[in-house]
């Protein structure tokens, strides 16, 4: 009999049964008017999850490559001021990605499993009134820290600049607010807290926005990535069914707005509640194994856990979470690398069930390596965990 894998990494998630039936369908053309519709539906319940009434697109691509499309149009001459908040693996590859397009990037950096530093952050922008967005990671999977977006927002809305948002592993697990805080330009996931399939994300783009790209004095220098030639084909090939100016995963597509129709249905706000829950149970239970959760309780992320192992032992732990179990849990990233291991908690399992095999799996693994007392039981622990998060259980 073949062991069942479960995906307990920080995506891309587990997919529930019924998801997976969407791509069992007939695939439907990238154009006409099924599509269409299907397209354009599936916008409007994605800008729902975002809390947008903004320009709201779909792209066929990686969740860092989206983020680049915002490089290429707001960078326009070599040397332009960009903020990038920093405290993790993520915030370093955005500052990288703003160096490769000639900005002049001002790091605001925190230590790695601790919040924004928000006078530092205030302090930057008053010193460069000439910087023209600020860009910051909402939920830092490396480090299992949610950032302050809406002190961040309010810093940024303050001073009147653009506010560029990763939001690829909080979408759907986390309140966005795009419109309330002001963000200009979000990217969230298909596969993460959604547990959709890899291969579309959501992306809002603010009318400020695109009026910012709309006065530029030269052209964005990229054909695909250029945003007012991309909407204008897309509003031109709207009249023929087809709504996007490339040829697009439709089945893909078609599964994502069936996991984002559950997500309303669900109800937004009670989701991320579910989310925060499942999370604060899952540090509880990871501390009755006598871990260490890298952040702060405060600053932790309801989306995905990081927590301190003995040194190099976490490929160890690993593999025998994954050989034994069948269970796939993600190891540190950058200077965490031989020090962490990361437990994703996203959409279809953050829920009690998936969250009691993991922990008493891995309370096994660690009695075994020798890195807990083989005396230790958690069961109570575990007991009163399940009691709390009760109505979750299906």
């Amino acid at each position: 009999m073949v062991m069942k894998k479960i995906l307990y990494i920080p995506g891309p998630s587990e997919v529930e049964p019924e998801t997976l039936l969407e791509l069992s369908k007939p695939v439907i053309a990238h154009y006409g008017p099924d599509w269409h519709q299907l397209y354009n539906e599936t916008c409007e319940v994605a800008k729902k999850i975002f809390g947008t009434e903004a320009y709201v697109t779909l792209l066929p691509l990686p969740g860092s490559v989206c983020l680049e499309m915002s490089a290429f149009n707001l960078i326009e001459d070599y040397g332009e001021k960009f903020v990038a908040i920093t405290n993790g693996f993520f915030g370093d590859n955005m500052v990288e990605m703003l160096l490769s397009h000639g900005a002049n990037v001002l790091k605001v950096e925190s230590e790695w499993g601790k919040n924004v530093n928000l006078e530092k952050l205030e302090e930057t922008l008053d010193e460069n009134p000439e910087t023209k967005a600020v860009y910051l990671v909402h939920n830092e999977t490396s480090t299992g820290v949610l950032n302050n977006l809406k002190k961040v927002a309010e810093a940024v809305k303050k001073r009147d600049k653009l506010l560029v948002v990763d939001a690829i592993s909080s979408y759907g697990g986390v309140e966005l607010n795009f419109d309330q805080l002001g963000i200009d330009f979000a990217v969230g996931y298909a596969s993460k807290c959604m547990s959709g399939l890899n291969g579309i994300c959501p992306v809002a783009i603010s009318k400020r926005f695109i009026e910012e790209v709309r006065r530029r004095k030269t052209s964005v220098k990229s054909y695909y990535f250029n945003l007012t030639k991309y909407i204008r084909l897309s509003q031109e090939w709207a009249s023929i069914g087809h709504p996007h100016p490339t040829s697009m995963p439709t089945s893909v597509v078609r599964a994502f707005y069936h996991v984002a129709k559950k997500a309303l249905e669900e109800g937004l706000e009670r989701r991320y509640r579910r989310h925060a829950d499942i999370a604060k149970a899952y540090r509880q239970a990871l501390r009755a194994l006598g871990l260490n959760i890298l952040p702060k309780e405060e600053d932790a992320s309801p989306t995905v856990t990081t927590f301190i192992v003995p040194e190099n032992v976490n490929g160890k732990i690993r593999s025998a979470l994954y050989n034994d179990f069948g269970y796939m849990v993600s190891g540190g990233l950058g200077k965490l690398e031989n020090m962490t291991l990361r437990v994703g908690h996203m959409g279809y399992t953050a829920n009690p069930e998936f969250l009691i095999k993991l922990v008493t799996a891995l309370e096994t693994v660690l009695k075994r390596l020798g890195i807990v007392d083989k005396r230790m039981d958690i069961s109570d622990e575990l007991a009163k965990i399940q009691e709390n998060l009760r109505q979750y259980t299906t």
